[in-house]
């Protein structure tokens, strides 16, 4: 689809031919599942490209390293298309209800995505072997609540991007002066879309 790979281009993360084929497979398989399960509200295939594939790109440029976690995936947003466009990177998709942890395993199964693992835990009580680079989140919960929930993964030298909407409203000044000292908050435009997002970045 053009649309896809001109915004991906447009994003400075070009998509192969096969990453591109593969978001498509992903995007079916979520159509597909949405009939029974409530994974997207949104189930126009173009509004798909934009508002999920396309917004889930606008931090590849963010992130840093190869071991990267993505906290609450639900529908595999950001992780697996962030994982398509960047072929160096291994991913665990994070997320506490069954059926979309059945969901993404099913889309790892079928489009043979060997470098994602799926896990159901709550991010709280995850214990990781190994730590991650960069931890990703999209619109998950409000900021208060996500530093608190992953604490105990912003070891040294880890990367937090939290991915929010145009506006942040109270919850930047609910999180501590030491915690906001460490963020970053970066412009995210999605192309050919009027959204227009931001990403808080911590670095450890």
């Amino acid at each position: 689809m053009s649309r896809l790979a001109d915004g991906a281009a447009a994003l400075n993360c070009p998509l192969s031919e096969q990453a591109i084929d593969q978001c498509l497979a992903h995007m079916d398989l979520l159509l597909r599942w949405n009939r029974v399960h409530n994974l997207t509200t949104v189930v126009e295939p173009d509004e798909i490209v934009t508002r999920h594939l396309l917004d889930s790109l606008t931090i590849a440029s963010l992130i840093r390293g190869t071991r990267l976690l993505d906290i609450g995936s639900g529908g595999g947003f950001p992780g697996i298309p962030l994982a398509l466009a960047l072929p160096d990177t291994r991913w665990t998709l994070l997320d506490s209800r069954g059926k979309r942890a059945r969901f993404l395993q099913e889309v790892v199964d079928r489009l043979g995505l060997e470098r994602i693992a799926v896990v159901q835990q709550r991010v709280e009580h995850y214990r990781p072997e190994e730590n991650f680079d960069t931890l990703v989140t999209r619109a998950v919960a409000p900021l208060p609540k996500f530093v608190s929930a992953t604490q105990h993964l912003w070891r040294k030298g880890v990367r937090v991007i939290a991915m929010k909407g145009r506006r942040l409203g109270p919850e930047w000044n609910q999180i501590s002066p030491a915690i906001r000292e460490r963020a970053e908050i970066v412009r995210l435009v999605v192309p050919g879309a009027d959204l227009h997002r931001q990403a808080i970045v911590f670095q450890n």
